[in-house]
């Protein structure tokens, strides 16, 4: 019986080769920002990336040893990301799974150069052609197939900085990188994200943020005419914290609005140029 084997560009390889976080997509991953030397929200993102373990039956590391490797990763860094990926053990061919056992792949990147004007005057956006397909068993988790948003990226506008996407009914649903946030009749609204999307962990933040401040707030499937007439809106990532829009499409806002300027100021995240 031949052995199994395997090959990159000419070459044998073994470990990730057989990966079914690779071949399957069979994982879960986050985005941990690390600056002014601290690892930001490292809890919320562990309860996040372990909620969505357990989505796809997978069992996370302890909380500690995350921590522990995220720390010696990004040691002598003052700002740096942090990508933290559970791939589901196992080199088996086919997809039904065998274990809820997953390996623990961390990734550090250089934090991306991006000007101050993006947080004190805001960025441009477009409304992207590629839909998202519904599929509410894995709505909201941010698994490792990613293909719609490496399709929705190939549209990108050279002067754009988020593409925003919505489903098969032309309902908004967030940005390529972030989730969408904006003010209508002076309530927040942002998509309730229940048939697909990605639940960020800097969303959880913005909703607990809004809800101490008392602001008036809505969650569900709304219009694109409802964002196309909004008074104002912003996008949130775990990198950036809030990034108000200027532009999107034929719309124009002065940015950032004052609803928009409120949560940044309460969520206290970092900003370049402060």
């Amino acid at each position: 019986m031949t052995a199994t084997a395997a090959w990159l560009n000419g070459e044998p390889v073994a470990g990730l080769a057989y990966s079914r976080g690779l071949h399957y997509g069979d994982g879960v991953f986050r985005t941990l920002l690390k600056y002014s030397s601290q690892l930001f929200d490292f809890e919320r993102q562990y309860q996040k990336i372990g909620t969505d373990a357990a989505a796809l039956g997978l069992s996370p590391p302890p909380a500690a040893t995350l921590h522990a490797e995220a720390e010696t990763l990004s040691a002598g860094r003052e700002r740096c990301v942090i990508k933290i990926l559970l791939l589901r053990s196992g080199a088996d061919r086919g997809y039904r799974p065998r274990t809820t056992a997953c390996d623990r792949l961390l990734l550090r990147y250089p934090l991306n150069d991006d000007p101050p004007e993006y947080w004190s005057q805001g960025i441009e956006a477009f409304r992207c052609k590629l839909s998202l397909s519904a599929q509410p068993a894995l709505a909201g988790i941010k698994h490792l197939s990613r293909l719609e948003q490496v399709l929705a990226s190939r549209e990108w506008r050279e002067t754009a900085q988020e593409g925003i996407l919505c489903d098969e009914q032309g309902a908004p649903v967030g940005g390529t990188r972030s989730n969408l946030f904006w003010v209508d009749s002076g309530v927040l609204h942002t998509p309730d994200l229940e048939r697909c999307g990605v639940k960020g962990m800097m969303r959880d933040k913005i909703l607990a943020c809004a809800d101490a401040l008392g602001l008036p707030l809505r969650v569900g499937p709304w219009p694109w005419a409802s964002l196309a007439s909004a008074a104002e809106a912003f996008v949130t990532n775990s990198l950036i914290g809030i990034w108000p829009l200027r532009v999107l499409d034929e719309t124009h806002w002065t940015a950032p609005g004052p609803v928009t300027r409120r949560l940044m100021d309460a969520l206290g995240h970092p900003r370049k140029g402060e």
